[in-house]
């Protein structure tokens, strides 16, 4: 696989470029073990199995905005980073009487994660929702922004028009 920074830069150099409009691309793996109605449900972001797919989640900071895509299904949320990235079995959830979520009512299978060393670890990142979708509700058409990356800082039109496109699907505040 090419490395995060490299694949971001092939992208855009294959297209347009414009400035950066400060809101990040989220690539969520929906699986059996990171399942989006927990993430929906709990409030958060995550990556992992792999320094490659983790990496990119050290890019958001508290404020940031992140607009969520399942790839292959479509966009699902649209929220604000409220804290840090951490390993994801040792995340205390403030709102769930700081339980992990090894300790939480989940649909995902997040058992496995605390074997895992640091390299191969699942980390997550919490978000506060503005607004979700279900996996069955996701919005999804062609022209919108893709990208493999687990996070990404899109510079192309096409996210200009994603975001715009989003904006009606989601329920988008500037708060």
């Amino acid at each position: 696989m090419i490395p995060p920074e490299e694949t971001q830069e092939k992208v855009i150099s294959k297209s347009a470029k414009e400035p950066w409009n400060g809101e990040f691309y989220v690539s969520f793996g929906h699986g059996k073990e990171r399942h989006w109605a927990d993430a929906r449900k709990y409030g958060y972001i995550s990556a992992g199995h792999g320094r490659w797919y983790s990496n990119t989640l050290n890019m958001l900071e508290v404020g940031d905005r992140v607009w969520a895509n399942i790839p292959g299904t479509g966009y699902v949320g649209v929220g604000e980073v409220v804290g840090n990235i951490c390993r994801a079995e040792k995340y205390q959830f403030n709102d769930f009487d700081n339980k992990t979520v090894n300790e939480l009512s989940t649909e995902g299978n997040y058992s496995t994660f605390e074997s895992l060393d640091d390299d191969n670890a699942e980390y997550l990142v919490p978000v506060r929702w503005h607004d979700t979708k279900s996996i069955k509700s996701a919005f999804s058409e062609t022209g919108l922004f893709g990208n493999q990356n687990s996070v990404c800082k899109p510079t192309t039109p096409k996210w200009s028009h994603t975001i715009e496109r989003l904006k009606t699907e989601l329920k988008y505040t500037n708060n």
